[in-house]
C-alpha cells in the first residue's frame, strides 16, 4: 500500500491531477479509527472535514496486474443501487488513487449486529421481528435486481444513527441472478453457508434465505445452529447429521418460521418458495411503515460528534495514474449534500 505522511503529500502535488472536489479528495477526510474489515479492504471512521460529518470509508488496495478490478468495479456499481433501498449501506462517493479504490459509505454508529448478539447473547423477540423484517426487505429488493450477497452474516448487518439495519459489504456479490439462474461456487463465512453451496451445487437466492434463517436464530440464542468449519465437506455432513436445537422460549411464531429458512431442500425454502411477507411472525409489521422508516426502532444509538474524536494520521497517497485507472468508477451520490 502506498502511504505518505500528510504533511509530504504537498510534495507530491506536481504528480497530481488538478485539484479535485473536496468529495473525491482523501485530503478532505479526517480519519479517527479502524472500524473493521471488508472484501479485500479494510474500513476506517473517518469525518468530512468541511461539515465534519462522520463517515465510513472503505480503502481497498489495487492488486498487480489489475486482478480485483472487476471486483471493485462490481463492488461499486452495487454501492450505486443499494441507495435505492432503505436497508442497505449507501455509497456516498467513490474515487481513486494511484494505489487504492476509496468508497466513501454512510457511518452507522449502532455497530454490528454481531457486536450486538456478543453483547445481549439473545435479543428480544420484538427486536428479532424488527431486525428480520428489514432484512427481508433488503433481500428482496436485492433479488429483484438479480443481486445475491452471498456473505449475509451479523458482522455485514450495521445498525445505523436511528435503529435501522443496514446490510454492507457487496464484495462478492453475484449480479445478473434473476429467476431461473443458479451459480457455481464457495463463497461466504463458515456457519453461514448453505448446504447446496458447501455440496457445490447450483445455488440461487435462496443461499441468501438460508442466511437469515441462521441469523434470526443466532439473534435468538447467542450461538449458531451449526458447528462451523473451514472444511466445507465436514460442515454439510454436520448440517445433515445435526438435529436443530430450538429453546423453548422461542415463540410459537419463530418455531415455525426458523426451520422454513433452515430447509434444507433449496426449492422448498421459505423466501424461495412463498412469500415470506405473510408468515405469521410478521404479523405485527407494516411493511409499507417499515419500507419508509417511520416504525420505531428498538434503540438508537448515541453518536459521538466529529470534533470529540480523535485524529489519526494514516497518510495517504495521493497519486493518479492513467496505468492503473479504474474506469468509471468515480462518482459522487447526488443526494449527498456534502457542500458547506
Amino acid at each position: 500500500m502506498c502511504l505518505i505522511p500528510q504533511d509530504e503529500s504537498a510534495k507530491k502535488k506536481s504528480r497530481v491531477e488538478g485539484r479535485r472536489p473536496p468529495p473525491l479528495d482523501i485530503r478532505s477526510y479526517k480519519f479517527h479509527r479502524k472500524l473493521g474489515e471488508g472484501s479485500g479492504g479494510k474500513v476506517m471512521l473517518a469525518s468530512f472535514a468541511p461539515k465534519k460529518q462522520l463517515v465510513a470509508i472503505k480503502i481497498v488496495p489495487k492488486k498487480p496486474n489489475r486482478c480485483n478490478y472487476p471486483w471493485i468495479s462490481m463492488e461499486a456499481w452495487l454501492s450505486k443501487i443499494a441507495r435505492e433501498c432503505p436497508f442497505l449501506c449507501h455509497s456516498h462517493a467513490t474515487f481513486q488513487s494511484k494505489a487504492q479504490a476509496f468508497f466513501v459509505l454512510e457511518y452507522a454508529g449502532g455497530g454490528t449486529l454481531y457486536r450486538m448478539i456478543s453483547r445481549k447473547k439473545n435479543l428480544p423477540t420484538k427486536s428479532i421481528q424488527f431486525y428480520t423484517a428489514e432484512m427481508v426487505v433488503a433481500l428482496q429488493f436485492l433479488h429483484s435486481n438479480g443481486i445475491i450477497h452471498r456473505d449475509l452474516k451479523p458482522d455485514n448487518i450495521l445498525v445505523d444513527n436511528d435503529g435501522h439495519i443496514k446490510i454492507c459489504d457487496f464484495g462478492i456479490a453475484a449480479a445478473g441472478m434473476f429467476a431461473g439462474w443458479k451459480i457455481r461456487g464457495l463463497a461466504g463465512t463458515p456457519g453461514y453457508r448453505a448446504p447446496e453451496m458447501l455440496s457445490l451445487e447450483a445455488y440461487d437466492a435462496g443461499a441468501d434465505w438460508w442466511s437469515l434463517g441462521v441469523i434470526m436464530y443466532e439473534m435468538a440464542t447467542g450461538r449458531k445452529p451449526f458447528v462451523p468449519s473451514l472444511d466445507p465437506a465436514k460442515e454439510f455432513l454436520d448440517m445433515k447429521l445435526t438435529k436443530v436445537d430450538y429453546p423453548s422460549h422461542m415463540s410459537q411464531e419463530m418455531l415455525d418460521l426458523l426451520p422454513k429458512l433452515l430447509e434444507m431442500d433449496n426449492n422448498n425454502r421459505l423466501g424461495v418458495n412463498g412469500n415470506i411477507r405473510e408468515h405469521q411472525f410478521f404479523a405485527g409489521i407494516n411493511w409499507s411503515e417499515l419500507e419508509k422508516r417511520t416504525t420505531q426502532t428498538p434503540f438508537k444509538p448515541k453518536i459521538q460528534p466529529a470534533d470529540k474524536l480523535k485524529e489519526i494520521k494514516p497518510g495517504f497517497c495521493a497519486e493518479t495514474s492513467e496505468e492503473n485507472k479504474l474506469e468509471d468508477f468515480t462518482y459522487v451520490d447526488y443526494n449527498w449534500n456534502w457542500q458547506e
